[in-house]
């Protein structure tokens, strides 16, 4: 079960360096869902394995990232 849990960190941390890289290359920007969708998926993704390694930092700064990633996309189609 280990290794489920250390696979979702990992996809998780794809997300994020996939998105980060789409953005400094101008392939995406930041207004667009993609980039939100990408971090979301990322920080839930940190958010479950930190949780199942009690490592409550990493799942504070992932809450609050796939907040404001949620904030992006909620400003995104409010417009």
């Amino acid at each position: 079960m280990n290794v489920f849990f250390e696979s979702l960190g990992w996809v998780g941390t794809f997300c994020f360096l996939w998105s980060y890289y789409m953005l400094i290359s101008k392939k995406w920007r930041s207004d667009q869902p993609i980039y939100h969708w990408f971090n979301i998926a990322g920080s839930i993704l940190f958010v479950i394995n930190g949780t199942h390694h009690s490592a409550w930092a990493v799942v504070f700064i992932n809450l609050a990232w796939g907040m404001i990633a949620c904030y992006g996309l909620i400003k995104f189609f409010r417009n």
